[in-house]
């Protein structure tokens, strides 16, 4: 007999964090999914939740057998990605920060010179510091 599950979506306060699954006094069981999961990362929280459910995994002590042992199914079905996938991302997030970087330095530049050259930014602090106008 499956017993009662409880699904309860709470914001964790962290994206770290995917589920936790408690086991009432009565028996049955309140999953706590995270609400800052994307809808398809609390479906599989649930799914991940309900897999230790089903499995009994809450009569176990040692949780790294329990991790181990649900996680298990996921590896040996999974496929594997080609490092270049992973490379190339990783160069164009590289390329991507440093277009970024100068763009900040650009904007860096902008600003000081609209400081030092803009009558009215002057005014306005000359008003901020003395609170008069020139």
């Amino acid at each position: 007999m499956t017993p009662d599950v409880n699904v309860v979506v709470i914001d964790f306060k962290t994206p770290k964090g995917r589920e936790m699954v408690s086991v009432n006094e009565d028996g049955n069981y309140t999953i706590l999914i995270n609400a800052r999961l994307s809808y398809d990362g609390q479906i599989k929280a649930y799914e991940h939740a309900m897999k230790h459910i089903n499995n009994d995994d809450f009569q176990e002590s040692d949780v790294q057998k329990i991790e181990y042992e649900a996680h298990k199914l996921d590896i040996e079905n999974a496929v594997p990605v080609p490092a270049e996938k992973y490379l190339k991302r990783i160069q164009e997030l590289q390329k991507e920060k440093k277009r970024l970087e100068r763009r900040i330095k650009q904007d860096e530049k902008r600003v000081q010179f609209i400081m030092e050259n803009c009558d009215m930014f002057k005014r306005a602090e000359h008003y901020y510091l003395y609170g008069d106008d020139l």
